[in-house]
């Protein structure tokens, strides 16, 4: 059952485990590209705008952390430019990243794709 958190001026919500996969289920029925949304968004807790690259090639893995990286671009709590920090990402969803990376069109990465259609159905 969704979690609603009200106590804000931004009312947050956080969908349960079931939820996040019934989610991306329907997501991958549609197109891959809104199934990696869905992972990015639901697991690695990422907007659509914060991925400050255009493809895979920068994801990293940590030896140390045991598990892979990649830079994210977040609001800056004390003003300014967008702060950039390293996001974590399951296992799963960097390699449905990577396959899906190596069958978009070289001249639309992933990433730039996934924030044009993202934004797009804001609009």
């Amino acid at each position: 059952m969704v979690r609603v958190d009200h106590s804000g001026e931004v009312t947050k919500c956080w969908p349960d485990r079931d939820e996040i996969a019934w989610l991306e289920e329907a997501a991958a029925r549609s197109d891959w590209e809104r199934e990696i949304a869905a992972q990015l968004m639901a697991r690695c807790g990422l907007w659509a705008d914060g991925v400050s690259y255009t493809g895979d090639a920068e994801l990293r893995y940590s030896d140390d952390a045991e598990g892979w990286f990649l830079e994210v671009r977040g609001k800056n709590t004390k003003g300014g430019d967008p702060t950039v920090r390293d996001g974590w990402m399951l296992e799963p969803v960097e390699a449905n990243v990577r396959r899906s990376a190596r069958e978009c069109a070289a001249d639309a990465p992933f990433f730039v794709r996934w924030a044009q259609w993202f934004r797009s159905d804001d609009d």
